[in-house]
Parts: structure tokens; sequence; C-alpha cells
């Protein structure tokens, strides 16, 4: 889900398209990336590797008060709904993120940027047109 707000914010705030936006880092962010990422990666491959229990009552899932602040879920019934819209969510999202990836494919425009010109003329400015065209 957060792939999906990420590309578009990025083409929102900067006017750079989430496929281009990587092109445009210096090398310093690079390095500054590089020196975040693997240690977070590494914790979390680290935390999956100590979840060797296969009793789903027993495992380290992530979670507890950080993870979850707003608590809403109160009772079971109302998290095993919450839980479920999560999963419905997050698969609108990729659904939405495959788009996005088609989209840049076919036409080298960001979502937003085809969204507006689809909007100024959306009569020719169609999927059908750009896969004739």
């Amino acid at each position: 889900m957060l792939a999906t707000l990420g590309a578009l914010a990025i083409e929102w705030l900067t006017g750079v398209t989430w496929k281009d936006a990587g092109k445009k880092t210096t090398e310093s962010r690079s390095t500054i990336t590089l020196f975040t990422t693997i240690p977070f990666i590494s914790a979390l491959t680290y935390n999956e590797w100590r979840n060797a229990e296969l009793d789903p009552e027993k495992r380290l899932y992530l979670g507890g008060k950080f993870f979850y602040p707003l608590g809403l879920a109160t009772n079971p019934e109302k998290k095993a709904t919450l839980q479920l819209a999560e999963i419905k969510h997050a698969r609108l999202a990729m659904v939405a993120f495959l788009g996005f990836s088609v989209q840049a494919a076919i036409t080298g425009k960001g979502p937003l940027n085809n969204w507006a010109t689809h909007l100024s003329d959306p009569l020719h400015t169609t999927i059908v047109d750009n896969f004739f065209s």
C-alpha cells in the first residue's frame, strides 16, 4: 500500500515519475540508503529466522503497542473484520500499482500525468488508443 502512496506522492511533490525517481538520486543519498537499508533488512531477516516455530500461536509476529498504536479492535470479531479489510485494501493497492507499472511501460508517464491527460481529452486518451497507436 505504501508503494502506491509513494508513487503518487513522488510525482505530486516533485513532478518526477516513480520509475524515474531513482535516476535523480545523488551519490551521497545512495550511500545513506545503503547504510540504512542493510541493517533494517538484516534485522527483519534475523527476526524471521527466529520465527522458526511452526505453531501459529507461539510465532513471534510483528506487533505490540508500537505496531498497533490506535487499538481499534477491542474485541476479536472487530479485529478479524479489520484484518480482512486490511487484506482487501492491500490487494487493491497491488492491482493499482500493477496499473501504474503498465501505464509507465506503455506511455512512459506517471499515474498523475496519465490521469491529467485522460481528463483533458477523455474520449481520445484511453488505454485502447495507447495500445493501437
